[in-house]
């Protein structure tokens, strides 16, 4: 199955695929006591001006909505068209403005520079993740942020993901390999180990493992 018709049928169910929650928006850090990327996220932020931001694999907007409420000019790329559909009705309802592209981020070229690049759990699904990584980093601008989370291959591929290829990094592979050198400051770097996923009931109880990480491109 092709991962865009995969989360297309994710996304037609109704209602919130993730972050279901009493205000998956808030754009305050202590509200993210399980999500460490977006609480760091949020901190690094907080005393820098919004400029353009790229949210890659926006999945249904949540960081996208989040992002727009801080003020940024926000840009979000979903490969599922089901996806992209609702990034712009939930932005709508939280009225704020959010451009959707229904686009493979494999493929996608960012239109200039972003001041913030989140690659928040899609590269698991992109096996040339140098290309990918290598765009996003020549688009960010200098002290700039890219927030990035994909599965790692600490804990094997549970059965219920299997539907789709995923190709899960080391933790010494190509995403920490290419945010090692001087041109990038790493703010956040932690890899979670075999952590029960609570996001989907639905699914039979399975584990993942991340690697979750904040650089800053040096001025």
């Amino acid at each position: 199955m092709l991962v865009s018709d995969y989360f297309d049928v994710c996304y037609r169910a109704p209602g919130r695929y993730w972050w279901r929650c009493e205000d998956p928006y808030s754009t305050d850090p202590d509200h993210y006591p399980y999500s460490l990327l977006t609480q760091m996220t949020l901190r690094l932020i907080k005393d820098q001006p919004p400029g353009r931001a790229l949210d890659l694999g926006a999945g249904e907007g949540a960081d996208s909505i989040r992002l727009a409420r801080c003020g940024y000019d926000v840009t979000a790329v979903e490969i599922s068209g089901v996806g992209a559909e609702k990034i712009g009705r939930f932005a709508d309802a939280a009225a704020v403005v959010v451009k959707v592209e229904n686009a493979d981020i494999s493929d996608y070229v960012p239109d200039g520079e972003f001041d913030l690049i989140i690659c928040n759990g899609v590269l698991h699904y992109i096996e040339d993740k140098r290309l990918v990584l290598e765009r996003i980093q020549s688009a960010t601008r200098p002290g700039g942020l890219n927030v990035v989370s994909l599965w790692s291959n600490f804990t094997p591929i549970p059965d219920c993901h299997k539907s789709v290829p995923a190709f899960c990094d080391a933790e010494a592979g190509i995403v920490t390999e290419r945010y090692a050198d001087e041109r990038w400051r790493r703010e956040f770097l932690y890899f979670e180990r075999n952590k029960p996923d609570t996001a989907h009931q639905e699914k039979q109880e399975h584990s993942h493992s991340h690697i979750k990480l904040i650089a800053r491109k040096v001025a």
